[in-house]
């Protein structure tokens, strides 16, 4: 299977990010390639999904092997060298394209003429990549947004779901971390221990304070208090309810304190934050 799609110019100049051409190779033993620096003036993606194939980092450098779960980025004008196994070959998902956004693992395979790195959330970069073969069978000037969207998740979802390749164990524990922030999030209400949310991830609670906070950008209780905050939100633009029941019913044990919490955190009192942005019901 070929997949091959050449993308004209964007009719408007001011995407921030752009592919120039994309699609996908599987059971393609004759997947190589080889170019000299200068050769291809645009970002180089490949996601492999499948299969087994080597890359070389760098002129003369190491010879690794990549396989399912594994992908590399080439910056522009660099010196590529890759190929498919011809027993096994990949299937690769791959994305030529243009960037001006400050991401590290652009600024790393810029420095480095490569950026090799591992990745999870597999489905989701199907689905993504599926969506724009969609879009350019046929291509439309008006799916141009949408295709610059795309690609942008795409780079967003790799900041989030990929690790540098000899660091998989550290996207192990990501994803770990990642998962227990959900099941905290979806039961925000309950009372939550350092301990316990620990224990979701399978850390203790020195291990999990420190990976949740590199992970995460906060602390676990400070995520906590968030996830309360926007549940409270949300019932306060679309219920009823009094102050004091939002407040039980997202996890505060006195309304006082919640009303303190939501100011400080929104800039405005429950009552008026449902004025704004609910129907006005009377609060208590």
């Amino acid at each position: 299977m070929r997949q091959h799609y050449i993308v004209p110019k964007p009719s408007f100049s001011q995407y921030v990010c752009y592919p120039d051409l994309f699609g996908r190779y599987k059971d393609f033993p004759q997947h190589a390639e080889r170019r000299e620096r200068g050769q291809l003036k645009h970002y180089n993606l490949h996601l492999i999904f499948e299969g087994s194939g080597y890359v070389m980092n760098g002129i003369g450098g190491e010879k690794l092997q990549l396989k399912a779960g594994d992908g590399f980025l080439f910056p522009k004008h660099a010196y590529q060298q890759y190929s498919s196994s011809e027993h096994y070959p990949w299937d690769v998902r791959w994305i030529h394209f243009e960037t001006q956004i400050p991401l590290p693992m652009l600024r790393e395979a810029d420095d480095f003429g490569c950026w090799l790195f591992t990745f999870a959330n597999r489905e989701r970069f199907m689905e993504l990549t599926e969506e724009m073969y969609a879009l350019c069978s046929p291509f439309e000037t008006s799916n141009e947004p949408k295709l610059s969207a795309l690609l942008y998740e795409i780079l967003a979802e790799l900041v989030q779901h990929s690790e540098r390749l000899e660091g998989s164990s550290a996207l192990e524990k990501q994803n770990a971390i990642r998962m227990a922030a959900d099941q905290i999030r979806l039961r925000c209400e309950e009372a939550w221990s350092l301990s316990r949310m620990a224990a979701l991830a399978g850390y203790s609670s020195y291990h999990f304070l420190r990976l949740f906070q590199q992970v995460m950008g906060k602390t676990p209780n400070h995520y906590v208090t968030e996830c309360r905050i926007v549940a409270a939100k949300l019932m306060l633009a679309t219920t009823a309810l009094s102050v004091t029941e939002v407040a039980a019913r997202c996890g505060f044990a006195q309304a006082s304190y919640f009303i303190k919490v939501f100011r400080s955190v929104e800039g405005v009192s429950p009552k008026m934050y449902r004025t704004i942005y609910g129907h006005g019901a009377q609060l208590d």
